[in-house]
This record gives structure tokens, sequence and C-alpha cells, in this order.
């Protein structure tokens, strides 16, 4: 039986900080959803952000000092939200439709650690199928003392090659296959916020998209190792820390 679970959106606020004119987002687009859900949250906070929620700006996520990003590889749209005493919430949208992203996102793995070696007091990822997580952790950014990175894994149906209502399903899927955890980092220590105890073979979720459909199961058995070494590492570093 499939290990989905109910997404109770009831449960979320029902105040809408979307465009009233809507948007040319795809359908089940999952950087929309994202952007729907961060707003959601940035708005529970700071009610003066209602009216200038559309002038924040946007850019590419290059914002850390590094070497390792492999040239002609763009980065993935950045919402820079201004907090006070010039601290930003920086919120990473990455729907891994770069070229080779899936088979060279070490970098894109290492943003998060990035931020944080970079004075950022708050860093963390999330995905929209996990709302609840997400609200938390724009929360915790938000509430910060001092600059804050999110990392959001957002599926896409178009650029990834499934059914536009399956893009919830895809995000939990990343997350229980675990070649995307949910975790965060505060004051250097190292917290997984969504572990999952059987974790879904990875080959269920490459066989779920188009993008993958020339994969070869040596390839998938590669990248479930890549995945797994990953976890543990970020495991370990929940009990000694940064």
């Amino acid at each position: 039986m499939d290990k989905f679970s109910l997404f109770a959106a009831q449960l979320l606020t029902f105040r809408e900080c979307f465009s009233k004119k809507g948007h040319s987002a795809c359908a089940g687009c999952g950087v929309a959803l994202a952007v729907r859900h961060v707003y959601k949250a940035l708005n529970e906070n700071d009610k003066t952000l209602e009216k200038a929620r559309w002038q924040i700006p946007w850019k590419q996520s290059s914002i850390f000092k590094t070497t390792d990003q492999p040239s002609g590889q763009a980065l993935p749209a950045l919402l820079s939200v201004p907090k006070e005493n010039d601290n930003i919430l920086n919120i990473c949208f990455d729907n891994e439709c770069t070229e080779s992203r899936i088979k060279n996102n070490s970098l894109i793995k290492k943003l998060p650690a990035i931020a944080a070696s970079s004075d950022y007091a708050y860093t963390a990822t999330a995905c929209p199928s996990h709302p609840f997580d997400l609200f938390e952790k724009v929360n915790k950014g938000w509430e910060a003392d001092g600059h804050a990175y999110i990392h959001i894994l957002c599926p896409c149906p178009a650029g990834w090659g499934f059914e536009p209502q399956e893009t919830v399903r895809l995000g939990r899927m990343a997350v229980e296959t675990r070649l995307f955890p949910l975790y965060e980092i505060s004051s250097g220590y190292y917290q997984v916020t969504t572990d999952e105890t059987n974790p879904r073979p990875l080959k269920d979720y490459i066989k779920k998209q188009d993008r993958f459909s020339s994969w070869k199961s040596k390839q998938i058995e590669s990248l479930q190792e890549e995945a797994d070494v990953f976890f543990h590492k970020l495991k370990e570093k929940t009990k000694t820390g940064i």
C-alpha cells in the first residue's frame, strides 16, 4: 500500500496572499504551491508585508561565497525578505529543472550547510508536500536573530514529467526516499525534522518521472547510495554539530 498520507489543507490558514490577478504557472506547479505557503506564513508574522509582498526582490541564489559552483549551471530562484537590523530571510525555490541538476546536485545539497558556515543564524530545507514543517521553518527563519536561509524543493510536472495532480505525492516521495531530507541548522546544531523509519526505495520515486526514463539500474543504485551516505552524514551531524 502506498505510504502517501492525507494532506489536511483545511488545517492551514484560509488567508490567501496570492495575487488576485492569478499567475502564469503551469498546473500543479510546485513553485507556485511553495510560494503560496511561504507568503501565508510570512503574513502570519508581519501583516505589514501584505502591502509589499509583490515588491520583495527576487534573484538567483548565488548568495554565498563559494567556489564550488559548476560552470554553466544556473542556480534556482531566490526570494529575499528584508528583516530588522538589515538582516534577510532568503528563501530558495528549487525545481531541479536546470541541466544535469539531479546528476550534479552536490552544490545544491551543500547550500544550507554553506549558509550555516556563512554566519546565517538559521538554515533549513523544506517542501510544500510537508506544509506544517514548511510553515514552522519560515517562522523560525523570520524570527531568527540574523540572516536565515530556507531551501525548498518544488516538484515540477512539466520539467520532471509527471501528472499535475501528483505534485504533493512526488514531494513526499523525495523526502521519504531521503533524496531530499528535511532538516534545520540553528546555532550550529543540526536536526532532522522528518525522519522515515522505513524509507521508501529510491526506484519508486525515479519511476514516477519521465526525466529518468533512460536511467538504468546501476544509475538508480548509484543515486540511492549517494542519498544514503548523505543522510548518514546528516544524522551524524545531529550528534556533533557543524
